[in-house]
């Protein structure tokens, strides 16, 4: 994918990651936050995954062997495998592991998904997902279905809702209007006993 230029900046576009991405031998690029990580399969060994990261030109590059152990993480926490040290970055910022003789990264840990987000930088066609969040420089763009027929419901049941919400205003002003009636008979009656 192409970067988007506007007035002389160039924006790049990212996707959030929301389910796990299955890592291959082709390196894929994700970012948190000012921190690129470029990740693919080791094409000798398919039991090892190469990570070279960093937030300039000079990238530290790790290994990560499944034979070893099948989780690994990034994050805030001392003893994750990649730790950066920064407030902004969650304990278990992404996850990268083994399964079915596949790696995989999500965001977050096995509980949670991070703070900030773990994003894939979109250099080829990706398969659109309900609910989809992109990043094009400093927006973001959610991405929602909307079916044949759906949106039509969704006014039909807003309709629905605000009916309901003005039924039960007009219920709360009748009720108001009979507590205000009966204070007022209250009152009636006191100024009748004192006379």
């Amino acid at each position: 994918m192409e970067p988007v230029f506007d007035n002389k900046e160039i924006f790049f576009v990212f996707i959030k990651l929301v389910n796990p991405y299955l890592l291959t031998t082709e390196t894929v690029a994700i970012c948190v936050l000012s921190y690129i990580f470029k990740i693919r399969v080791n094409n000798n060994n398919k039991k090892e995954v190469i990570i070279e990261y960093g937030q300039n030109e000079n990238l530290t590059q790790v290994e990560f062997n499944c034979e070893k152990k099948k989780e690994f993480y990034i994050g805030r926490k001392q003893d994750a495998d990649i730790e950066i040290s920064k407030s902004e970055v969650s304990r278990e910022q992404a996850m990268i592991y083994y399964e079915n003789e596949n790696w995989y990264i999500k965001d977050g840990g096995k509980e949670k998904a991070s703070g900030s987000g773990t994003w894939l930088f979109l250099d080829k066609k990706y398969e659109i997902n309900n609910d989809i969040i992109f990043m094009v420089g400093p927006s973001t763009i959610k991405l929602e279905y909307i079916l044949p027929g759906e949106n039509e419901k969704k006014e039909e049941n807003k309709e629905g809702i605000k009916e309901e919400a003005k039924t039960e205003k007009k219920n709360e002003n009748i009720d108001d209007k009979k507590q205000d009636d009966k204070t007022q008979d209250i009152k009636e009656n006191e100024i009748k006993n004192e006379k």
